[in-house]
């Protein structure tokens, strides 16, 4: 730029590992261009200019310049320049010309501003296409899933900083597996081209459950306020008990400043995954790498910790590693020793080793772009729903026992399968266990149990002692593992125990609800104890739709449950109907559960161009083939609208193709004030991001002023669109039209 030409990429070789071998780069006006016979066609700015530079990877993995021209054939222009396409394209090219400027090469106007590398400028990253595809995204979104939640963080230029979005199932998870969220940042730690942030959960199967997307622009203290905040106000302010994230001191400050009641994690595998990186270069790497899994996972009590830890540090010189150090500052957000007496619902691992894998395993690589990753979401979404609906069926059917032991038989029958399995396993594993009775006190019984485990694939034995607290009286006992307080289930040192103690059923104290087959309809019975009692017109559709949701999970897992919840939604319409409050909105509803024949009459009336005035004359009268009536007669109404027609028919005349009401004047005054209303509420533009995306503009210093009720309200406003151009919400009322046509539950044994 600062001799005045423009360069390009002539040609590139790579190796299979994705090493740069070799690059030649050129003079823009490298080739000859393109010939054409048109008389009006341009010039090719092409000259086979030959100014090049070759460069070549020798054997320290550097690019060496092995070839150099520097003779245009051309001439070139420092001052123009810069409005070249390759300087508009290049990060940074904005301190470029400012170095330029000063040293009087050129000068620029204030309005003309270059493009900057989008993290440090706060904006989104955004591809070819990407726009349009967000854009697609969650308007189709809006369309389907009444109870889709987003916010938009914008900069102070406008642009898109940070995306948050959440749909119903998501939302509707939040309520029975909320407990444990984990905030999985390994799109942006390993360097993907996807800035994605997951926040998931573990549900009663031990599967992972998404609650919540984001993408984001940057990793600073502020953008993850922002995320959290949305979450927290997507999810009705209820906040998780627990949350693991990222070893990162920006979600630190985050999560103590949105979810200071939480306790904190920091994912122990992300940790172990850094420390090739952190430590490589040390000449006791390896050694050094064994020391610390030993002291993480191998350390029942802090002091052990403690006492490892130091040993590992002096041996090996490591004083002065400042991550070491920071890690050891942090030691009780990491280490399980420190953790043990919190559930986590197996989101974080506790022993050598554990695994985690992530939601998006199979589904995103390092190079699916945005517009990729959305294209395949609702594909990625309904692979989930599938493995749950799965899980459910399978958790029904009666597991292989492997003993004669009671307490099996009986978790059994309450845990889902893959449950049930974990503890299968401890059971199993009670058979390499030895128990030595240590002390009594009372009821207050310490007992040893001396554990021989198995290492490096079965060919070497470790014994580990683990004391082990029982009540006699209240029959509760505690193990210095604490594998039930962190992950729910009895570990294999307590079963010992109860083996030992001749109890053989398991106390119901010890049995976890949230890894019961029924625990979404338990969960549901429970909530329903404590309804919420609001006055808000926006909160109580809020907490209607959520309890529709609750509804729809325990619905939709068998035929015979659909059928049923299908028969009790048409019940409760009709009973709703009958108030005469809700009787003057039937035309909006289009319901014709109460009594459909008569709506069907009025729609005919209104589409005829026949009053109110006059239903009863004789306009409608037209003239027919053979023997006249002797006197007039009304109209029979359920010959014109037959019940095999009035789907077609309120399809035509109802709902265009754009969600429009289409009708026919003169009409009745009630219907028209109706119309009225659903042509304002249809032709509002909710959809407005910029000039461009349909989203919730959040501003950063805006967050706290109540951006659930701007949601909220946007829901209200766009419930009576969504409800007549909806094919799905028209789907449900044709549903109540066929009342007959239901077919019944089969007969025969439930599944549900």
């Amino acid at each position: 730029m600062a001799v005045g030409f423009g360069v390009a990429v002539q040609k590139t070789s790579f190796a299979t590992s994705g090493q740069c071998r070799r690059v030649i780069i050129a003079c823009s006006k490298v080739g000859k261009g393109k010939t054409d016979a048109c008389y009006k066609a341009r010039q090719s700015a092409k000259t086979d200019c030959q100014a090049k530079i070759v460069a070549k990877a020798a054997g320290d993995g550097l690019l060496h310049l092995v070839e150099v021209n520097n003779e245009h054939n051309h001439p070139v222009n420092p001052s123009t320049a810069r409005f070249l396409n390759c300087y508009k394209k290049m990060a940074g090219s904005r301190k470029q010309e400012s170095v330029g400027q000063s040293n009087g090469q050129g000068s620029s106007r204030p309005d003309e501003i270059e493009c900057e590398d989008s993290t440090k400028i706060g904006r989104l990253k955004l591809a070819k296409g990407d726009d349009e595809a967000v854009y697609q995204f969650f308007a189709n979104m809006q369309n389907k899933d009444p109870n889709f939640f987003y916010l938009v963080d914008l900069n102070d230029h406008g642009c898109l900083r940070s995306l948050f979005w959440a749909d119903g199932r998501c939302r509707t998870a939040y309520q029975y597996f909320g407990d444990v969220v984990s905030v999985d940042t390994t799109l942006l730690t390993e360097k993907y081209d996807l800035p994605l942030i997951l926040f998931v959960g573990m549900n009663h199967h031990g599967q992972l459950v998404l609650l919540g997307c984001s993408l984001i622009s940057n990793e600073t203290v502020q953008t993850y306020t922002w995320l959290f905040k949305a979450f927290q106000t997507c999810m009705l302010g209820i906040c998780p008990n627990s949350i693991v994230t990222d070893y990162s001191k920006a979600i630190q400050g985050a999560v103590l400043d949105v979810f200071s009641g939480a306790r904190h994690r920091l994912c122990l595998s992300s940790i172990m995954k850094k420390v090739p990186g952190k430590l490589k270069g040390h000449p006791d790497f390896k050694a050094i790498k064994r020391a610390l899994k030993k002291a993480a996972f191998d350390s029942l009590k802090v002091d052990e910790f403690e006492k490892c830890w130091m040993k590992m540090i002096v041996d090996h010189g490591l004083e002065n590693n400042d991550w070491l150090a920071s890690l050891y500052e942090n030691r009780h957000m990491w280490v399980p020793a420190f953790l043990k007496n919190t559930f986590w619902a197996g989101m974080s691992v506790s022993q050598r080793g554990e695994t985690i894998s992530t939601y998006l395993n199979g589904h995103v690589y390092p190079k699916t772009s945005l517009k990729q990753f959305f294209s395949k979401y609702d594909m990625i979404l309904q692979s989930k729903y599938k493995k749950e609906a799965e899980a459910d069926s399978e958790s029904h059917k009666t597991p292989l026992l492997i003993s004669k032991f009671y307490m099996e038989e009986q978790l059994s029958k309450l845990y889902t399968f893959n449950m049930f399995k974990k503890f299968q396993e401890e059971l199993k594993a009670t058979m390499y266990c030895d128990v030595l009775l240590i002390q009594m006190d009372g009821p207050l019984i310490n007992f040893q149990v001396k554990e021989c485990s198995f290492i490096e694939d079965g060919k070497a034995t470790e014994n580990k002692d683990h004391e082990v607290l029982y009540n006699t009286d209240k029959l509760e006992i505690q193990c210095i593992c604490g594998s039930f307080e962190f992950c729910g289930i009895l570990c294999r040192h307590a079963l010992s125990i109860f083996k030992f103690q001749q109890i053989f059923e398991i106390p119901s104290h010890y049995i976890l609800g949230r890894w019961k087959k029924d625990y979404k309809r338990l969960h549901a019975v429970d909530r329903s104890l404590n309804d919420m009692q609001v006055d808000n017109v926006v909160e109580r559709y809020d907490y209607l739709t959520m309890r529709c949701l609750h509804l729809a999970e325990l619905g939709f897992i068998s035929d015979d449950r659909y059928q049923v919840a299908l028969k009790l939604l048409k019940e409760v319409e009709k009973s709703l109907l009958d108030d005469g409050i809700c009787r003057d909105r039937q035309p909006r509803l289009l319901s014709f559960g109460m009594n459909s024949n008569e709506n069907v009459q009025n729609l005919l009336l209104a589409q005829l161009g026949t009053s109110e005035g006059n239903k009863n004359s004789n306009s409608l009268q037209v003239k027919r083939r053979g023997r006249p009536p002797k006197k007039a007669k009304e109209p029979n109404m359920e010959m014109l609208a037959r019940p095999n027609k009035e789907q077609d028919f309120l399809r035509s005349s109802l709902v265009g193709n754009e969600g429009n009401i289409l009708h026919s004047n003169p009409t009745p005054s009630h219907l028209n004030t109706q119309r009225i209303d659903l042509m304002e509420d249809i032709t509002t533009d909710d959809l407005s991001f910029g000039s461009h995306f349909g989203m919730h503009v959040n501003h950063q210093h805006h967050i706290g002023n109540q951006p659930r009720t701007q949601t909220h309200n946007l829901l209200q406003d766009q419930y009576d669109h969504q409800t007549i151009g909806n094919p799905r919400m028209q789907w449900i009322y044709q549903q109540i039209l066929q009342d007959d046509q239901i077919p019944k539950a089969p007969s025969g044994r439930r599944t549900g």
